[in-house]
């Protein structure tokens, strides 16, 4: 299963983020301690921020109950994370618009964001290999280093002529 390694709750919405987002398709993301007086209002503020891993292109962001594919990362975004809760979310796929501290995501709607909801980053994994089967075979220790990353990933050990067969579920 994919490793979740950034998670958040929403604890407030600027009074601008829907005017915001609908004219720029972007959300700007605080940790509501650290947000400046004049950002609050096109601010989306959560607590509790931990980021356990480095954000990159092809893992997902979950917001609200929808997913998208991290499509490009600014150099500063893992650090403004960590330093200030701050990220900046940008629904399109225009790698020439990329801000040093923002992300790019699918361009996909914006969904309504509430009050609780969850903002997730998840590592990419097991989705790319659902229904794959693989055969893994020569030496030993290599064999077994692949398969246990493959199982890692959700994969199962099956019966098979090879020397380990391995099928994601």
């Amino acid at each position: 299963m994919a490793k979740k390694y950034y998670s958040t709750k929403i604890v407030g919405i600027g009074g601008e983020v829907s005017k915001f987002t609908s004219l720029v398709k972007m959300l700007v993301i605080f940790d509501d301690s650290m947000v400046l007086p004049e950002l609050r209002d096109f601010s989306v503020l959560h607590s509790g921020n931990k980021l356990t891993d480095i954000i990159k292109p092809g893992d997902t962001l979950q917001i609200a109950g929808s997913e998208f594919k991290i499509l490009s990362v600014g150099n500063e975004v893992n650090n403004n994370i960590k330093s200030l809760g701050h990220i900046v979310i940008k629904f399109n796929d225009d790698k020439d618009d990329l801000l040093e501290g923002s992300i790019h995501v699918e361009d996909k709607p914006i969904p309504k964001i509430r009050i609780g909801d969850e903002i997730a980053i998840v590592e990419a994994g097991s989705e790319a290999l659902i229904g794959k089967t693989f055969a893994v075979s020569g030496e030993a220790a290599l064999c077994e280093a692949v398969t246990q990353i493959l199982k890692d990933n959700g994969a199962t050990l099956v019966n098979g002529d090879a020397d380990i067969v391995v099928k994601v579920k």
